[in-house]
């Protein structure tokens, strides 16, 4: 099982340092069925990114029209978004008190040891095998979610 979280993610739709090695991963994952995992607040995170980047003018309009669009589309038929119940939420309180993290990414890391959990019992795993693999460019995040004894990929570190 593949959770990306959104400095992860963003690299798939636009070309930066370690896209091509996310982008390996996730055609493996597409190759093998299964749909890369998320939080819902990714969808936030990448629509303000790419706002952002449009107004600092790193993105024409229609640039960044077409990149919001083909997120769009992966949310409703790729990803599957992990919503911020209180079994996720649960989490948080351990994770803040651990590691240094911002709330946005102790959600990440919340949502991926949900997902961990859930699968362990055999829940919204469906045909998925193999152990969590917690995606980010993130160094502290990918820090606290190896403590959390998740196996890390990051993309910008790969040879």
């Amino acid at each position: 099982m593949l959770y990306l979280d959104s400095s992860v993610l963003i690299k798939h739709y636009r070309a930066e340092r370690g896209t091509q090695a996310l982008n390996v991963k996730l055609d493996d994952e597409e190759n093998n069925f299964r749909s890369p995992f998320t939080s819902v607040l990714t969808y936030a995170e990448i629509h303000a990114v790419l706002a952002r980047l449009k107004r600092e003018g790193q993105l024409t309009p229609d640039e960044a029209i077409g990149i919001q669009d083909r997120f769009d589309a992966d949310w409703v038929f790729t990803i599957s978004p992990i919503d911020c119940g209180s079994g996720v939420l649960g989490f948080v309180r351990n994770i803040v008190a651990e590691a240094p993290l911002r709330g946005a990414d102790a959600v990440h890391l919340a949502s991926a040891l949900w997902l961990r959990d859930m699968a362990s019992l055999g829940v919204r795993t469906g045909h998925y095998t193999g152990p969590l693999v917690f995606a980010s460019s993130d160094l502290q995040l990918l820090k606290a979610a190896h403590k959390h004894q998740i196996e890390v990929f990051n993309p910008e570190k790969t040879k």
